[in-house]
């Protein structure tokens, strides 16, 4: 079976791990290719990983006529029986470009909800033209199921499913912090990651380490702020591979996610595996990952007072960071393994190609 892979966004994150893990874990059992944005991270690992790959210019323009027409020739070569585009953006190209091929959607996240609405009004009709245009909608989280409903993107409710992001157990490092004191950012540094909100939880936490971890437009802000707050302490690594944000992230006493909103992040089931604790805000599919005090904890409102508090009960509280690591590998080991997401899209693609 053929199946060409298609996402916008090529640079090191969820999305292009996600694909990179179909790439990897389906190529003894499919024949695969890859559409990405050119000259881009993921473009160079899969070239490394000898699969046929193709570079577009994705971010030119949301209406740029040279990229549906790229799409279509580079379809045509690669003559797929399926095609898995990845995010809206990638989806939207693909759709309005009409290839004529059995077409699976996945999305990572619906990031419309907390923009503004005419902003919205446009990214939810552009979400659901990309839905029709598919056979099938994976939406890698329920939260994303009931935003889907809510804003009736599915007109046909049976095309959607849910199939939960997994990670490789066996390529996760066991968590070895040097101190409980040393707290971590690891993402994007962009607006939905929120990482001002990261700054203002060391400031409350003195005597803490810190590593941020990740590149993105902010950067230069981020670097800016903690130079203006006279912040100490903090390590800032930029954007690294993913095996070397592995080791970071075994290294740390806790992770802090600060996110404004999130799809179903492999971030969390990466620290709770190694047995780093994590905090988060509570927001998007996070609540369908973390138990709040049993595999982790979950902070309902955006109060870097709150998150710093969460932050020292994990530091100082021996036997609720025992649990909370035991709960977060056996809720990982049970609900989100890469082996079972893999099978699970494999049936699909079946399914769809029939």
């Amino acid at each position: 079976m053929r199946v060409l892979q298609m996402v916008a966004d090529g640079d090191p994150g969820g999305g292009a791990i996600h694909v990179l893990q179909i790439l990897r874990g389906l190529s003894g059992r499919c024949s695969l290719g890859l559409i990405t944005q050119e000259h881009s991270y993921l473009l160079d690992e899969t070239r490394a990983l000898g699969i046929p790959c193709a570079g577009a210019n994705f971010f030119r323009s949301r209406l740029d006529a040279r990229v549906l027409l790229k799409l279509r020739r580079l379809v045509r070569k690669f003559q797929p029986q399926v095609v898995h585009v990845h995010g809206g953006r990638a989806g939207f190209f693909l759709a309005a470009a009409v290839v004529g091929v059995p077409t699976v959607y996945t999305v990572h996240g619906y990031h419309f909800v907390q923009r503004n609405p005419v902003f919205r009004w446009f990214a939810v009709n552009a979400e659901r033209l990309t839905a029709f245009s598919a056979r099938r909608v994976v939406l890698v989280s329920n939260h994303d199921a009931r935003v889907a409903q809510t804003y009736k993107i599915l007109t046909n409710p049976d095309k959607g499913v849910v199939i939960h992001s997994g990670i490789p157990l066996e390529k996760v490092p066991r968590a070895r912090p040097r101190t409980t004191k040393h707290v971590g950012f690891v993402g994007r540094l962009t607006y939905p990651k929120d990482p001002q909100l990261f700054l203002e939880v060391i400031e409350r936490l003195p005597g803490y380490a810190a590593t941020i971890v990740g590149g993105g437009e902010l950067e230069a802000a981020v670097e800016t702020q903690i130079r203006r707050r006279g912040i100490t302490g903090v390590r800032m690594l930029g954007g690294l591979s993913h095996p070397e944000t592995l080791q970071e992230l075994s290294q740390l006493g806790t992770v802090v996610m600060t996110s404004r909103w999130e799809g179903l992040p492999i971030l969390p089931m990466e620290a709770m595996w190694s047995g780093v604790p994590i905090v988060a805000t509570n927001v998007g599919g996070l609540g369908e990952i973390i138990e709040d005090g049993r595999s982790g904890l979950l902070v309902s409102s955006r109060s870097a007072d709150e998150l710093a508090r969460a932050v020292v009960r994990l530091s100082e509280d021996a036997v609720l960071r025992e649990r909370v690591i035991s709960g977060g590998r056996a809720r990982v080991r049970e609900l989100f393994s890469e082996e079972r997401m893999l099978c699970e899209i494999f049936k699909m693609y079946q399914r769809v190609a029939r």
